[in-house]
């Protein structure tokens, strides 16, 4: 299996950031995240103008990096900004359950796709949209296992909504579409179902 540590730090990440979330409370958490985002912005942006640093993480860390992101930020500031942002404009539980598509979905797409993608959809595969959707709808109804109530039927939609953004080809980065994109439509079904 390709970058068996990134998809770890991916899933983990998420799901750490999230745990920080409903410990320390919505203010608390938001304060930590910005002070993640900076540092992991400064990190980035030192590495992309220290040519021996680059060259040393991309030969120390090959599962955390790709090789596309030689030349450009790393997934993990907008990866970050996407669960903060979700925290901070939407409920809870809405909030709770995009961050966990994103942390849940998109590896199990990466993952099945990779190695059983057969039917393209672009770039991205029918296989791996189909286990993004299980995945994140297994991961939001699983919630309230953490006291966190939802309704199964947006966890549903938004769990399509969001296997939909990430096979969408979005000028956006999809660690900030996929939890932002996914959150606004469970929030909008929510509001209309009353």
């Amino acid at each position: 299996m390709k970058h068996t540590g990134r998809k770890l730090y991916h899933m983990l990440g998420g799901l750490g950031l999230l745990s920080l979330y409903h410990i320390l409370g919505r203010g608390q958490a938001l304060v930590v995240y910005a002070v993640l985002l900076l540092i992991v912005l400064a990190l980035d942006v030192t590495r992309l103008r220290v040519a021996a640093l680059n060259q040393f993480i991309f030969l120390r860390f090959p599962g955390f990096i790709r090789q596309n992101e030689a030349a450009k930020l790393t997934g993990t500031a907008p990866y970050i900004l996407g669960i903060a942002l979700c925290c901070y404009l939407f409920r809870s539980d809405i909030a709770s359950a995009a961050i966990c598509f994103l942390a849940c979905g998109d590896v199990a797409a990466t993952t099945i796709g990779e190695r059983f993608g057969r039917t393209k959809i672009g770039d991205k595969s029918l296989e791996g949209t189909i286990a993004f959707v299980a995945a994140a709808a297994v991961a939001g109804l699983l919630l309230p296992l953490a006291g966190i109530p939802v309704v199964p039927g947006v966890i549903l939609v938004g769990a399509i909504a969001a296997a939909g953004i990430e096979i969408l080809p979005l000028p956006v980065n999809d660690n900030l579409a996929i939890p932002l994109l996914s959150g606004a439509v469970m929030t909008l079904i929510s509001r209309l179902a009353g």
